[in-house]
């Protein structure tokens, strides 16, 4: 979680959800930044090893990720992390460790990453 919480700005809210999914509130963000964001986190997973304690190797973590932006005519926050999370399956689903953008209409400036 320090790790996640060290990428965004004071005022991004990064919690988690369940398992081993989490989600980034980012209030004012383009869908430029966001994606941004989400790629230096994703590059930074990659290149960091985890050591497990107890393991004498270190062991690769990749993570995909979901990014969507909230709709200009107003989205509950279900349905932004409907979308976001539709994006992660489609960055699953589609290789892994990388970033899948939600497909974009007229957008408000929140971004769920």
């Amino acid at each position: 979680a320090e790790r996640i919480k060290r990428n965004f700005r004071e005022f991004d809210l990064p919690a988690r959800i369940g398992g081993e999914e989490f989600v980034v509130v980012m209030p004012d963000s383009r869908l430029d930044v966001a994606v941004s964001v989400a790629e230096r986190l994703r590059s930074k997973i990659a290149e960091t090893p985890f050591v497990v304690s107890g393991d004498v190797e270190p062991i690769a973590v990749t993570v995909s990720i979901g990014v969507a932006l909230t709709k200009a005519s107003g989205d509950s926050a279900d349905d932004l992390m409907n979308r976001a999370d539709e994006a992660l399956y489609e960055a699953k689903g589609s290789g892994r460790d990388r970033v899948v953008t939600a497909p974009v209409e007229e957008v408000k400036q929140l971004a769920a990453v």
